[in-house]
């Protein structure tokens, strides 16, 4: 516009074309770990630890399926459970399993120590996403 108001020729707008390049790579990032990016997850919604996880792993970028559909591509089940060792003031974790669904392989793991930080199921749930994408 500067070139042209003051009588140059045609301005080129390298800062424009380079926000542009990092909105379209910015939003085509994913969380999803390389080995998870072919696989539907497979989320019932059977309680709000399970509803939040769905939405946890939606917002993270992974394909989520609240029932199980013949046909379609790999599908990985979400498993959860909490767990702490026997004793005295031991911590309380909540471990998170992705099991193909063909093969019962394991193809996902990630485990979350429930403390002060994740009291809320939300928090549990983003915590668990974000250790699961974690390389």
């Amino acid at each position: 516009m500067v070139g042209r108001a003051l009588g140059g020729g045609t301005t080129h707008h390298p800062v424009k074309a380079l926000l542009a390049l990092l909105v379209v790579v910015g939003c085509g990032a994913s969380r999803v770990p390389k080995s998870l990016r072919g696989y539907d997850i497979l989320v019932e919604a059977a309680d709000e630890q399970s509803v939040e996880l769905a939405r946890a792993m939606r917002s993270a970028g992974y394909h989520v399926r609240e029932r199980v559909k013949g046909g379609s591509r790999p599908t990985a089940a979400l498993i959860y459970f909490s767990f702490s060792e026997a004793g005295f003031d031991q911590p309380t974790w909540l471990h998170v399993r992705l099991a193909d669904t063909r093969s019962g392989v394991i193809v996902g793991a990630a485990t979350i120590p429930l403390d002060s930080a994740t009291m809320s199921t939300r928090a549990r749930a983003e915590a668990a996403v974000l250790a699961l994408s974690a390389p």
